[in-house]
């Protein structure tokens, strides 16, 4: 059995085509062994079960909700789910509810589907990303261009619009610079980080945003700051602005490095190691961009305003 993984999608164009080419992927797998895991609409899991009838107890479900609460959790899940049978293959179904994403988010989202390729390649695990043909074409396209087969009438063909992963995550590593209009306070001492978790909590509150929401944010600031602190060069300098629908938390700082395109996309090793606040970061809020240009490197982080 080999360790290689696949990554496809499936354009779907209604309930029943669905249920079939995602029922039957998943059956194809139970059959040979393969363990099941469904992270979807409560919806699409509905119609999985009712085409696997009895078989569908044998497959692991997590609503989409969670699994893409925030985004990058479904890559923890899918880590945590794969490790947990060493030596057994595992058939996958990732699909969330991409309407009530902000831009910022989907963005996020493209980086995501594209780094899957890489980042589970040597996984014992196959993929299947279903998409309603239905969506907006821009939400279509990050299927086509992340997805090197398409999966269709049970079998899988190549898809000529797939774009090489490392490509498309450099392409979304641009820099964002800060407005005119952000308020920037300089952490580039210890004593920084302790204003700035003030700051988060004065200036969230102040905003109304949800308890839960706010230690999150306070640790994924907590750690980048840290992160450039340490690994960085100074000065370390946090931007904060409103973007769109978003509240946006930027860290820069001088470092001389390049940013790797799979930073803090997967857990290192240990947790001291460079690399695991950007990892903790992408599980705590909406969005995380990470570039470097000639005046530094730069991590923005991402909360969705209250509506």
């Amino acid at each position: 059995m080999t360790a290689t993984s696949t990554h496809t999608t499936l354009l779907y164009d209604g309930d029943r085509h669905y249920a079939t080419e995602a029922g039957g992927f998943l059956r194809a797998g139970l059959d040979q062994g393969h363990r099941g895991l469904v992270m979807a609409p409560a919806s699409r899991v509905e119609a999985i079960r009712a085409e696997l009838g009895s078989d569908a107890d044998e497959v692991t479900v997590i609503d989409d909700a969670v699994a893409y609460g925030p985004q990058w959790n479904v890559y923890r899940m899918l880590l945590d789910f794969v490790t947990a049978a060493p030596g057994v293959r595992s058939c996958v179904i990732a699909e969330q509810s991409l309407a009530a994403r902000t831009p910022v988010e989907i963005v996020d989202y493209r980086r995501l589907e594209s780094a899957a390729s890489l980042v589970f390649a040597e996984q014992p695990v196959d993929l299947l990303c279903p998409y309603d043909a239905r969506l907006p074409g821009h939400l279509v396209d990050i299927a086509l261009a992340a997805h090197d087969g398409v999966c269709e009438d049970g079998s899988v063909t190549p898809n000529a619009r797939f774009q090489d992963p490392l490509a498309v995550l450099a392409d979304l590593a641009a820099v964002s610079r800060p407005p005119a209009y952000a308020a920037t306070l300089d952490c580039s001492q210890h004593a920084g980080v302790a204003l700035i978790r003030g700051l988060v909590r004065t200036r969230g509150a102040d905003l109304g945003l949800d308890r839960g929401v706010l230690d999150d944010l306070e640790l994924a600031v907590t750690e980048v700051v840290t992160n450039a602190q340490l690994h960085g060069s100074p000065p370390v300098l946090v931007h904060v602005y409103d973007e769109d629908e978003t509240w946006v938390w930027h860290v820069q700082d001088r470092g001389g490095m390049p940013v790797h395109p799979l930073a803090g996309l997967l857990p290192p090793d240990e947790p001291a190691e460079h690399g695991y606040g950007l990892w903790l970061a992408r599980q705590l809020v909406a969005a995380v961009d990470v570039g470097r240009d000639d005046t530094g490197t730069h991590v923005r982080l991402h909360v969705r305003k209250p509506a």
